[in-house]
């Protein structure tokens, strides 16, 4: 006969083993219980699907897999012989994708041999499985700091704790293990800027305005780069960090300046010195056609004639002015490029007619037709009549025909895009231009003869299009703008 008390004794004990099995198996967890004299193991709960049946040690390594039953082995002798602990991971001999992690501790007797090893497996696949995923995250972002020369860096806000990630490091020339420190971080700013730095931190800190400048800095070794660094007050949790990052941006202060000063000379130092070769040529012209009336006399002491004299000086003359409208054009591109146009939908036909008359009374000789089936696009007024009127100019100047002949289509490509095509009937543009614009890049034995088909891209390519050239049939070139359609369209 059982006593009241004793049956609800035992059923809180086989409750409470019900909430154990179960907790087990939810969290995929094996605990074991190995006799080493005996050499005999138990497995609990019975139900636990990480093992097939094991009742001894050799059971258990044969279900390890084969790479990794030395290193458990070699765990199991450490234990017994050593530690009195045991903890290892390995995978299963029959899924090598699932993994197990094992712990255990030795009971050993009064002359130290080992008895008994109690301890519990998990399943811990997952986790393995975040794992790799966060490394291999982690091995990107330090691949993409080296490559783009970035870093990141946060502020505890509240401890003023900060912390640099490896790119951030590399950029001040800092050992891997440098802990960075607030006030030591600010002092690698140049004396010059650190007030700055100072100011737009602070600010972000009080009211939380983030803020993006252009430094200079110098590094442990004491070199002077420039860096653009920028941060904002991000939430985590309960509290507030400043996160940030920073970039070496030398290289591309540096290729700024030149293209400023290049951009300058271009600008009014050959311009202007255009300007005063132009003025003389036109001097030298007048006083060469004051000489006319003493051509004669001056043959017969004269190496050269006044014709040939003259005609020297057209070629100078019309070189010359090439140049000038080359640096004209040069500016105005900047200009627009500088300014970065407002993206508004453009009708095109007006564009178009308003340069084809202007050409039409030029080139009087030319046939120059318009076909549009389309017209609105994305872009910018200005940008676009400079890349058609380039376009339609190179057309006419270049042809070999004494009536050159041009089209202009403005077409629907599809939903989303208006092409609009120039085509001539002239020699073509030769392969080298067209491949140097296709590559996007000049070398020394592949380069173009000047700024129109640069100018055209770069114009295009700011509000968002794009350029292609083809050969015309059966001579000339077709060059495409491919265009946003417009809003309305």
């Amino acid at each position: 006969m059982t006593r009241n008390g004793d049956g609800d004794a035992d059923t809180r004990v086989s409750e409470e083993h019900s909430v154990v099995e179960y907790a087990l198996k939810a969290t995929e967890t094996v605990v074991w219980d190995w006799n080493i004299p005996e050499d005999e193991i138990t497995l609990y709960p019975q139900s636990q699907s990480i093992f097939e049946e094991i009742t001894e040690v050799d059971e258990f390594i044969s279900q390890v897999h084969p790479a990794d039953q030395a290193a458990v082995a070699n765990d199991f002798e450490t234990a017994l012989q050593e530690t009195g602990e045991y903890r290892t991971e390995f995978r299963l001999a029959t899924d090598a994708t699932r993994w197990i992690a094992a712990q255990g501790i030795v009971e050993f007797d009064a002359a130290d041999g080992p008895q008994r090893l109690t301890g519990v497996g998990q399943d811990v696949s997952e986790r393995k499985r975040r794992y790799r995923e966060f490394k291999r995250l982690g091995d990107y972002i330090a691949e993409t700091e080296i490559l783009s020369e970035i870093g990141g860096w946060e502020l505890e806000t509240g401890t003023d704790d900060l912390r640099w990630t490896a790119g951030t490091k590399r950029i001040h020339e800092v050992e891997s293990d440098y802990e960075p420190v607030l006030d030591e971080a600010i002092e690698f700013y140049h004396p010059d800027d650190r007030p700055l730095v100072e100011n737009v931190v602070n600010r972000c800190l009080d009211s939380g305005e983030p803020y993006s400048i252009e430094v200079r800095l110098i590094t442990e070794k004491g070199r002077e780069r420039w860096v653009h660094t920028q941060g904002e007050i991000r939430q985590r949790g309960d509290s507030e960090v400043l996160r940030g990052v920073i970039r070496d941006i030398t290289d591309q202060k540096i290729r700024n300046q030149r293209l400023m000063v290049l951009n300058r000379v271009l600008r009014h130092n050959i311009r202007n010195s255009l300007g005063v070769v132009m003025g003389y040529a036109e001097l030298l012209r007048d006083d060469l056609s004051a000489l006319e009336p003493l051509e004669d006399r001056l043959a017969d002491t004269a190496s050269f004639s006044l014709e040939d004299a003259q005609e020297s000086l057209g070629e100078i003359h019309k070189h010359t002015e090439a140049l000038f409208d080359m640096s004209e054009n040069a500016r105005r591109v900047s200009h627009a490029l500088q300014r970065g146009p407002p993206m508004d939908d453009v009708e095109v036909a007006p564009i178009v007619n308003a340069l084809v008359a202007t050409f039409s009374e030029q080139y009087p000789a030319a046939s120059i037709t318009v076909n549009a089936t389309a017209d609105g696009v994305q872009g910018n007024e200005q940008a676009l009549e400079m890349a058609l009127r380039e376009l339609l100019e190179n057309a006419l100047v270049h042809t070999t025909a004494g009536a050159p002949r041009v089209e202009v289509s403005i077409s629907k490509a599809d939903a989303d895009r208006v092409h609009i095509r120039v085509a001539d009937d002239g020699p073509g543009i030769p392969t080298m231009e067209r491949e140097v614009l296709k590559r996007g890049v000049e070398e020394p034995l592949l380069h173009g003869h000047g700024l129109g088909l640069w100018m055209v891209n770069w114009l295009v390519t700011k509000v968002g299009g794009s350029v292609s050239i083809e050969a015309n049939d059966p001579t000339g070139t077709i060059v495409t703008l491919t265009l946003p359609a417009a809003n309305s369209e």
